[in-house]
């Protein structure tokens, strides 16, 4: 590779850093817009978490129309740097939008590249069903016995991990 190549990317990466890090003050400020504008550009420079934001914003309609489609490009362009919250947002629109089987699938991409936090959605999915309530347990004790989510969702993998062994056990 030629050293004007490195360099070209190096600075594209420089640009994309600033880009993102000028983001934050305006995002914080409640100036959406501008947020949105130079995360679009720092996304398009490359920068992994600009692209995991720029679908945020579309994913929310923040500084922007709300687009899932173009959520879901940004999400996967995240996502293919990558980025284990891209898979779980991904998983997300999918669940909302009732289509079990793709969510689930990019809950499982996520729990891969190490969102411990998305064990818990598929836990969700298998407590569905009583048939699968012996699937969600699994995936229970796994929220509940890591060090890496959060209080909330050990909380909440407790408190499901007892409706799950009520459910096995055919108790209400």
């Amino acid at each position: 590779m030629s050293k004007n190549r490195v360099t070209s990317r190096r600075s594209r990466q420089d640009e994309a850093g600033a880009l993102f890090i000028s983001a934050d003050p305006a995002w914080k400020r409640g100036k959406l817009r501008v947020a949105f504008r130079l995360l679009l550009k720092a996304a398009k420079c490359g920068d992994r978490a600009a692209k995991l934001n720029v679908g945020y914003f579309y994913d929310k309609g923040l500084g922007t129309r709300r687009d899932l489609a173009a959520a879901l490009y940004w999400y996967k362009r995240a996502y293919r740097s990558g980025d284990a919250s891209a898979a779980t947002n991904i998983g997300t629109i999918w669940r909302d939008e009732r289509n079990a089987k793709r969510a689930l699938a990019w809950f499982q991409r996520a729990v891969r590249l190490g969102d411990h936090g998305a064990n818990l959605e598929i836990a969700k999915h298998f407590l569905r069903s009583d048939s699968e309530a012996s699937k969600a347990v699994v995936y229970l004790k796994r929220v509940s016995d890591s060090d890496l989510v959060s209080e909330s969702e050990i909380q909440e993998a407790k408190h499901l991990l007892r409706r799950a062994n009520r459910q096995r056990t055919g108790r209400s």
